[in-house]
């Protein structure tokens, strides 16, 4: 299979080269802010380009494509990016986005493999993204490194989104949905002239949502969250100066609850037959349905808020000097329980993310092929980041914990009695502190030997500095959870180089070829999990021996050939990229069975293709479509974790990453019309997603329980529209087959201790299940002026 799919597509791109003069004569694309016609304008490379001139595997979508397809949040974004995933665990701090099958849990110090951008301005934690799109322009997804203009976090990729402008002259809209489990948003945004060069837009949406998981232990919903968020900008026009000033709030108001359910088939009938007697029934087995069994102790409160500024002076001869300031702060206060996830109340978990960041960024931008003439531009730069973080956990005992967990004896007396005195709280405290600071300086040209050859050369020097501290306290009952241990970080400083080369050919205007290379790299740091026994060890007097807290950095190196090609005056549109991304150093998260632990894997190598299509005979349809083939290998992983119940190693070179399907993509129809000859107009949006197996489990050990099927998702929107566009009408669904399918696995808290490992195979345990989003419509009416 792998050897026909390259054979094919390698033929595909040949036959692209091969017959230029089927493509249609095309200018190249304007510098930063002109008109582009109906091209797709992207900023990845710092300024404003017709995407197919950009030699980058991109998947762009702008803010009404992504209205069409129901793409809300960021983890609905999958659906219209290939190779792009998203998925969150119980807690919404931890929320992993990856690129390429790459990416990294948030809710540890581990640095990111997808750099997430907000109008330019770094954000630290993915976990701080999960509200709701508000007023956004576009948003764009860089597959491969984009270390050079992009920084050490974009080691696989980057995601970047721009919210929407001011206009100069008073307009506006406002916008009321309905939908499924009770979900009501009412949204909106006006312009407002300031003056003649000044402008205003102010953006803010408030929702409200019960959630669908129904919990058969106390009868109530969950899943649901009381959301608000604003965004005022500013932009200004003073001659050569552009300045636009954002601040932005968003608040998550909810109970943060997902529904993990109990995998039957992951242990023996006899044992889910002791559980189920032993634990009131059970956990609820039916990963088909909207129903949970479990004690539940829930709350969250998210926080992300920030300002920022860009100004933008055009210089002499057509340069423009651009200056970027931000400062973002976000908190996220969960209680996550039960832990144990199941119908008897045993332990509760408060998580705590505490981020603060400054961004620092100079630019200089030259004109388009205005240099020497005409055989060269460059971006340049110089940047500084600065991240304060604090994560905090406490372990809650609750009424149940003595009667299960602790032996009977003497030992459940003295638990039964502290739990008395304490009420449980906070039996476990956990506070982890780092600080970050990076500095970098870079700089990207492009040498143009001809109009139709043209080479990248670019290059980013960072460095990195990290201090930080780690306590970890435990009551005697909870000590076989989390063992005590306090240490100061003493930090790290280490510089890296970056580098990006790139050939074009163009044989014709609207085809072009490019052969990359590139790298990216993760900064090294420390583990923030605590676990069984302690990482660290200590002599008699205190002092540290040794710890296992500290791993090294992770290297990327990359190499695409790809095409960007425009057929029949441009109404076809089809690219494709070819890749291999060797990753050294694998940052890998390491299970033990209470806890995780973040170490250097060994070796990774993802490989495969990225297909982009988009058909646009007229005005009125459109036809598009993305495939993605990811061949994932660890090239090196001989000590891999072995698999819960048998522990120990095992050597897994040669088996995939997690969250690494073969084959992914989607495909989407827009088709629009008149009503008559009244004015109205009518559209209409289908698009389905798919992906194949993959392994779906939150530790890398090639078990076999954490290989979910494939799956496809279809979704649709319907919208009637008014004379002039001043009012609309639209319903829609997402997942309206109701399709189930696994987006996480997880392993049973403490399994083994509850005596479900080794149940149905030498090696397995209990599973625990993420139930997917059910079917979801809805209607919604908007109001423009």
């Amino acid at each position: 299979m792998k050897t026909i799919a390259y054979t094919s597509l390698a033929a595909f791109a040949a036959a692209l080269a091969a017959t230029p003069a089927a493509a249609q004569d095309a200018k190249p694309a304007d510098a930063a802010g002109a008109d582009m016609g109906d091209a797709i304008v992207v900023t990845a490379q710092k300024r404003a380009e017709n995407i197919q001139d950009v030699p980058i595997s991109i998947a762009a979508v702008s803010g009404e494509a992504m209205e069409s397809a129901n793409i809300l949040t960021v983890m609905d974004l999958g659906r219209v990016a290939t190779n792009f995933q998203t998925v969150r665990s119980s807690n919404t701090g931890s929320t992993r986005i990856g690129i390429r099958g790459v990416g990294s849990l948030a809710n540890t110090l581990i640095e990111p493999s997808v750099a997430v951008f907000v109008d330019g301005v770094y954000v630290p934690r993915s976990g701080s993204i999960l509200g709701a799109f508000l007023d956004i322009d576009g948003v764009e997804v860089l597959r491969g490194p984009q270390g050079t203009l992009f920084g050490r976090n974009a080691s696989v990729g980057a995601l970047s989104i721009r919210s929407a402008l001011p206009e100069d002259e008073f307009s506006g809209q406002v916008s009321a949905e309905a939908g499924s489990f009770d979900r009501y948003k009412l949204s909106g945004h006006v312009n407002i002239p300031l003056g003649e060069n000044v402008s205003a837009r102010v953006a803010a949406m408030g929702q409200w949502y019960d959630g669908p998981w129904k919990n058969r232990y106390d009868g109530k919903t969950y899943g649901g969250s009381d959301d608000v968020a604003v965004r005022g900008t500013v932009k200004a026009e003073f001659g050569n100066l552009e300045w636009i000033v954002r601040g932005d709030y968003t608040r998550l108001d909810g109970d943060g609850v997902v529904n993990f359910d109990f995998d039957p088939a992951s242990i023996a009938p006899a044992r889910l037959a002791f559980l189920q007697a032993a634990f009131s029934g059970g956990p609820d087995t039916n990963l088909n349905d909207r129903v949970m069994n479990q004690s539940v102790a829930s709350g969250l409160l998210d926080k992300n808020w920030g300002v920022s500024s860009t100004a933008s002076l055009e210089i002499g001869g057509g340069s423009t000097l651009r200056l970027i300031n931000s400062y973002r702060k976000w908190t996220n206060d969960q209680l996550d329980g039960d832990i144990i996830f199941l119908p008897v109340p045993l332990a509760t978990r408060r998580s705590l993310f505490d981020s603060g960041s400054w961004n620092h960024e100079l630019q200089f931008i030259s004109p388009e092929r205005e240099w020497l003439n005409g055989h060269f531009d460059m971006v340049a730069g110089v940047y500084y980041f600065e991240e304060k973080f604090a994560l905090g956990e406490q372990l809650n005992m609750d009424s149940q914990f003595c009667n299960v967990l602790v032996p009977a004896g003497p030992g459940r007396t003295a638990c039964a009695a502290y739990y008395a005195s304490t009420g449980g709280v906070a039996a476990t405290d956990q506070d982890v502190f780092q600080k970050v600071r990076s500095i970098a300086a870079y700089a990207q040209g492009n040498i143009y030997f001809s109009d139709a050859l043209t080479l990248t050369l670019g290059g980013r020097w960072t460095n990195d500095r990290k201090r930080g501290s780690y306590s970890q306290l435990s009551s005697p009952f909870t000590q076989t959870i989390r063992a005590p241990e306090v240490l100061t970080y003493p930090g790290l400083s280490e510089s890296r180089f970056t580098y990006r080369i790139s050939l074009n050919y163009k044989p014709a205007n609207d085809v072009m070829l490019f052969a990359t290379h590139s790298t990216g790299y993760k900064s090294g740091g420390y583990n923030s999990g605590g676990g069984v026994p302690a990482l660290s060890t200590f002599d008699p007097q205190g002092n540290l021996i040794s710890t296992k807290r500290v791993f090294d950095r992770e290297t990327v190196n990359n190499y695409e050939f790809g095409a960007k090609t425009s057929w029949l005056d441009r109404a076809l549109t089809a690219n494709i990229t070819f890749f291999r991304m060797d990753i050294a150093g694998f940052q890998d998260r390491a299970f033990d069975g209470v806890s995780f632990v973040v170490r250097n894997a060994g070796n990774l190598r993802q490989q495969g293709f990225e297909l982009d299509l988009r058909l646009a005979p007229t005005n009125r349809f459109s036809l598009s479509g993305s495939l993605a083939y990811l061949d994932s290998e660890f090239t090196d992983f001989a000590n891999a974790s072995g698999l819960p119940g048998l522990g120990g190693t095992q050597n897994l070179t040669g088996k995939p990453n997690s969250f690494s399907p073969a084959w992914s993509g989607n495909v989407g129809v827009d088709w629009n019309g008149d009503v008559g000859s009244s004015g109205w107009t009518w559209a209409a949006n289908a698009n389905v997603s798919f992906v194949s197996d993959q392994y779906v489990g939150t530790v890398n050990d090639a078990n076999p329980q954490s290989i979910a099927d494939g799956y496809a998702l279809l979704g649709a929107r319907l919208t009637l529209s008014g004379p002039d566009d001043r009012w609309s009408l639209a319903v829609f669904g997402s997942n309206l087959t109701n399709t189930h399918y696994r987006p996480l696995a997880v392993y049973q808290p403490l399994g083994a201790a509850l005596g479900l490992n080794n149940g149905a195979f030498p090696g397995s345990t209990a599973n625990r299940i993420l139930a997917n989003e059910p079917r979801t419509y809805g209607i919604s009416a908007a109001f423009r002026f």
